[in-house]
Parts: structure tokens; C-alpha cells; sequence
């Protein structure tokens, strides 16, 4: 199976149940191949780049992941769950320069004076200042529109989807932002880990 070719669940399950080394699978399965929602190279590559340029980002900085890059999605929170019309668009984001900021703004930011911000929410900020920022990690589902530069990257957001393929159209985009490119690898192996358990291997 070429890796840009377009891969099916079926081959993604096949992938994860052949033996090797876990950060190549990461390669061949998510990061370095054509999107499950994807009908070409071009037209991934199209949208990721012009998203990257919005962004001041080098087109590699930018991955699709999830179920909208694999079929299924690698949450057991979700329960692996395979893409549905449910689904939303995850996209991992490497950036030392704005997981920085991020990070900055969550060390100095009082959660009692955001406004707007519900429980789940104040939750989840607590959670990156205990977790996700030690993994490297920025999810910025509740905070993107309080983050220092986070109206251009809801305004870069909202262009990109003008580039998707129709499958995509209308759904949430979500944003996580890496400190490198080694914690994206080993968040996407952890989840891989738990995947293969799932599968029985």
C-alpha cells in the first residue's frame, strides 16, 4: 500500500497488528500519509500548506490526526470510535515559539477572571498546568480564543476550510499545539499503545 495512497480502516488495523518499531508505525500510519477523509496528496497538501502560511508555520509543522487522518480515532475516551458524521478535525500543530506563549499564558492567567469559561472548561485548565504542559502539549479546544494569539488562529482556522474536502465541511476544527515534534510523536505512540491493546496485540 503506497503511503499516499488513501488508507482504509481495514488497513490502518493491519498496519497497527504488524510487528516493528512503534515510532515507525507512527510515520506509516499517521503522520507521514494521506488522510483517511483525504482524496488526494494535492489536496491534503493544498490545504495543510495554505493553513501553514496563515499560521507563519512551515507546511510540516501541520497533521491531521484522529479518526479524520485514520478511519478511527485513537481515544479510548471515544472508545476508539471509527470517523463519523460526528467526528471533528484534529490538527496537531508543532510550534516551540506559540506552545510557549501558551504555556506563559497559562502560568500567569488567574481561571476565576475568564469569563465564559464552564466547568469542563476550568478543569481542563487545571489539567494542563499539572499534565499536559509537562507532555508538551497544549489542547486548545476551551482557550484558543483566549490565548494571546488566538483570534488570528480562529481567523486562519475558518479560511482553511475552504480547502477541505466536502466530507469535512462544517466540522469542528480542533487545534493541539506541540512543543516539538517529538512530543506530537510520543503522544501519537501513546495512543497507538492503547490502540493495540484494544486490537488484542
Amino acid at each position: 500500500m503506497p503511503d499516499w495512497a488513501t488508507i482504509e480502516i481495514a488497513d490502518f488495523d493491519a498496519l497497527c497488528k504488524e510487528d516493528g518499531r512503534l515510532d515507525v508505525l507512527v510515520g506509516r500510519a499517521v503522520l507521514f500519509r494521506l488522510p483517511f477523509t483525504f482524496e488526494s496528496k494535492k489536496q491534503y497538501l493544498t490545504w495543510r500548506d495554505r493553513l501553514a502560511a496563515d499560521l507563519d508555520l512551515d507546511g510540516n509543522d501541520i497533521h491531521l490526526v484522529g479518526s479524520a487522518a485514520t478511519g478511527r480515532s485513537l481515544s479510548a475516551r471515544k472508545q476508539f470510535k471509527t470517523f463519523d458524521k460526528r467526528s471533528d478535525v484534529d490538527i496537531a500543530v508543532v510550534s516551540p515559539a506559540h506552545f510557549d506563549r501558551a504555556w506563559t499564558w497559562f502560568r500567569r492567567t488567574n481561571v476565576d477572571l475568564l469569563s465564559g469559561l464552564d466547568e469542563r472548561g476550568r478543569e481542563l485548565f487545571h489539567k494542563h498546568r499539572s499534565h499536559y504542559i509537562y507532555d508538551g502539549i497544549v489542547a486548545t479546544d476551551y482557550f484558543l480564543s483566549y490565548l494571546p494569539f488566538g483570534n488570528e488562529w480562529l481567523s486562519a482556522l475558518q479560511r482553511s476550510e475552504e480547502f477541505l474536502p466536502s466530507t469535512l465541511a462544517g466540522r469542528q476544527l480542533r487545534v493541539r499545539i506541540y512543543r516539538d515534534a517529538s512530543a506530537l510523536r510520543e503522544a501519537q505512540m501513546e495512543a497507538l499503545v492503547l490502540y493495540r491493546k484494544y486490537l488484542g496485540i
